[in-house]
């Protein structure tokens, strides 16, 4: 009978990595007590004497631990040992030998990079998929240059569509994965029937690691959190919304929590932002500089981030504040300004969400358009122009579940989306469009009120947000005082600050489409 084997922190081995004063045993047996879970000897200079010898002191760590252990390419060194298995690139010995030579009961992986390869090794017989590389990686020369988690899912989800039951196919990924970007990864990479990855390989950031078994307790701390959070988002009935939206926004109005929102954004709306945070009921931070983001990182309950006034050393904070907010699960809400309008724009967005968990995506039709990759609103500068979306609620549905997180889409009518889950939102005042950094307060408002819902059901707090400020929108509009953008705007501020529970529930106005 074959080994059951769990494939979610896969070690690969690389002896050249290793730590001075460490050895590789050493370090396979550290990782193991880390949580890793299948580990494959990959060592591609050694000969066959020393290779040998190396995996018999290897599987006695493996076997102990009742962690299978795989050889990976040499199927003679998995004879010699009877190591639990292989794992087989496109270059080595193919799938239907290996199988011949090491008989029906042995695990044996492959590499694919590509659906064809996928599709073949599946029919095959293999007993899971190594789909690479997801990012870039010194650790392995690769035909196929980094396809990113999107690739990663194009050729996992064809992978499942030619998979027959009751043989699922099983997969993990390689490839630049490390414990900034594992759940990342593995939310993105699901599939768009919910079906996610097995686990992910893992070389250099356990290999190299001064501490492997801190290393590999990281890695599956964050594993574990993106099994909890992947996935389809379950479907919820108007009552049930209507009442958690009350709840986190009294949670949040009454003083209980006090969230810290950092804020990277532009120059023209730091000090209306603040005011926003602390009128809603939290605390802002603006901080950019690269070198303070790890302490940040630590106490930080959402981040907000805004490319609004574009500057490189600004993209190299947001980077690093969103490398360590995706390690301490902090909620990043991402307000892509104007990304339609140049090219460098799109290409620092597109980069951002490869490399980076986003939980929110906030953004005007023609910049949620330019995301869709829709020709139906266009951007001129930072405003959208165009007639509409003939089917806006399709293209927040799409942009959400392309890229596995929320999207809230504002105009006359605006669109919250986590693609299960779509709301319209029609509370707002037309003078927000006639102040500059009123959309830009809405980032705020989502990162002030997501913190306590990021996790079990983000579209909650998001909802929420919107719904608050554009409430306390149309109160302001209200007062006998406002006659103009110039008193409405300090109206605004006044009226999230002042806008009540028995107000907020009295006032909002959203349905579930």
């Amino acid at each position: 009978m074959k080994l059951e084997f769990d494939l979610s922190l896969y070690l690969v081995t690389d002896s050249t990595m290793v730590p001075a004063g460490k050895t590789l045993a050493e370090t396979v047996d550290q990782a193991i007590q880390g949580g890793v879970t299948i580990v494959q000897l990959r060592e591609k200079s050694a000969d066959i004497s020393d290779f040998i010898a190396t995996a018999r002191t290897v599987q006695n760590i493996t076997r102990k631990a009742n962690v299978p252990l795989l050889i990976n390419d040499r199927i003679d060194v998995a004879l010699a040992i009877d190591a639990d298995g292989v794992h087989i690139g496109q270059d080595d010995m193919p799938l239907s030998e290996a199988r011949r030579l090491l008989g029906p009961h042995k695990i044996i992986g492959v590499s694919v990079q590509t659906c064809e390869e996928a599709e073949i090794a599946v029919r095959g017989g293999a007993d899971y998929l190594g789909i690479g590389t997801c990012y870039s990686t010194n650790t392995k020369a690769v035909k196929v240059g980094p396809q990113g988690p999107a690739g990663i899912r194009a050729v996992w989800e064809h992978a499942l569509k030619v998979s027959e039951p009751p043989c699922k196919v099983r997969a993990v990924t390689i490839g630049g994965v490390n414990q900034y970007n594992v759940a990342h990864v593995l939310n993105y990479a699901c599939a768009v029937n919910g079906t996610c990855l097995d686990g992910v390989a893992i070389v250099s950031a356990i290999m190299a690691a001064p501490d492997p078994s801190l290393a590999a307790q990281v890695l599956q701390q964050q594993i574990s959190t993106a099994r909890q959070t992947s996935g389809l988002r379950p479907k919820y009935d108007i009552d049930h919304v209507s009442q958690r939206v009350a709840a986190v926004f009294a949670q949040s109005k009454n003083g209980s929590i006090t969230p810290l929102v950092q804020h990277i954004t532009n120059s023209v709306v730091i000090n209306d932002c603040a005011n926003a945070c602390l009128a809603l009921g939290g605390s802002p931070i603006m901080a950019a500089d690269v070198e303070e983001q790890a302490d940040l990182a630590q106490v930080v309950n959402a981040l907000v981030i805004n490319i609004g006034t574009l500057a490189t050393e600004q993209v190299a904070g947001m980077r690093e504040a969103m490398r360590h907010a995706n390690l301490h699960q902090t909620p990043i809400i991402l307000d892509p300004v104007a990304v339609g309008a140049t090219t460098h724009r799109m290409q620092v967005i597109d980069e951002i969400i490869r490399d980076f968990g986003i939980c929110v995506i906030k953004g005007n039709a023609g910049e949620i358009a330019a995301l869709a990759g829709s020709a139906e609103m266009k951007m001129r500068g930072v405003d959208a122009v165009g007639t509409g979306f003939a089917d806006p609620v399709a293209v927040v549905k799409q942009v959400a579940l392309r890229h596995r997180c929320v999207v809230v889409m504002t105009g006359v009518v605006d669109y919250v989306s986590d693609g299960t889950n779509t709301f319209a939102v029609r509370n707002g005042h037309k003078l927000q469009s006639v102040i500059t950094g009123s959309g830009c307060m809405v980032g705020t408002a989502l990162g002030t009120f997501i913190h306590s819902v990021a996790k079990e059901a983000p579209v909650i707090g998001a909802l929420t947000g919107i719904l608050a400020i554009n409430i306390a929108a149309e109160i302001a509009a209200n007062r006998s005082d406002v006659r103009g953008p110039g008193t409405f705007r300090a109206a605004f501020i006044d009226s999230m600050h002042n806008l009540t529970t028995e107000q907020f529930n009295a006032h909002t106005n959203f349905s579930i489409l």
